[in-house]
């Protein structure tokens, strides 16, 4: 793929000759059109493709969090998502071909340098999950009372999602969110972290562990 720098006539959109003219960000670019194999996948394409697969799969759901967790991670150059992508994909990762499987606690939400504070474990009460998380503010990084704390839990065996139904604040120092009753009985995985109200300082994300909904 090639980069055009804009000259006289601009940047080429489209499909001209046995190229395809892109932009992205005000930059262009240039892609040779795709060429359909008839080989067969090597083994080793094969096992980067599933390792792809798996970590794709578990972060497209939850674009939105990666907007904010990875927004300002070369953000000149990729998207949050394949920010996220490239972070995750050589830490999570576990097993052999063609069984692998993700390490959900070291799987990364977000990733900066902003305050989070030590975090604490959840509660399930009642078919509720409750966070709560250290309100003090810092004033070395600036932390403020509005800072938007972001929470997402994930269901392994329904392969689901869930959050509260809007971000609290710093200052709220807790949240409680009911579970839909197909999910009781099973557990999720949970995350959190923290960003300023601008969302351009934002803090790693800290892997809260495996929560039984029993």
């Amino acid at each position: 793929m090639g980069t055009i720098v804009n000259g006289i006539n601009g940047g080429i959109s489209g499909k001209t000759g046995s190229v395809i003219g892109s932009s992205w960000k005000s930059i262009n670019y240039l892609k040779g059109l795709y060429k359909k194999s008839n080989k067969p996948a090597t083994e080793e394409q094969l096992i980067t493709q599933a390792r792809f697969k798996l970590v794709m799969r578990f972060l497209l759901p939850i674009t939105s969090y990666l907007q904010v967790g990875f927004g300002q991670k070369k953000a000149d150059r990729l998207t949050p998502l394949n920010a996220a992508f490239q972070f995750n994909l050589p830490l999570v990762i576990q097993g052999t071909y063609p069984s692998f499987t993700l390490d959900y606690s070291k799987m990364r939400i977000a990733d900066g340098a902003f305050y989070l504070g030590p975090p604490r474990a959840p509660v399930y009460a009642d078919e509720e999950l409750t966070v709560s998380w250290d309100m003090t503010n810092n004033d070395i990084y600036k932390t403020a009372d509005d800072d938007g704390v972001y929470i997402i839990c994930y269901h392994p065996d329904q392969d689901e999602f869930l959050a509260p139904a809007s971000v609290p604040t710093r200052s709220a120092g807790t949240v409680t969110f009911g579970v839909p009753t197909h999910l009781l009985g099973g557990e999720v995985h949970m995350w959190i972290f923290m960003a300023d109200r601008k969302k351009k300082r934002v803090s790693k994300s800290s892997y809260l562990g495996l929560i039984q909904l029993s």
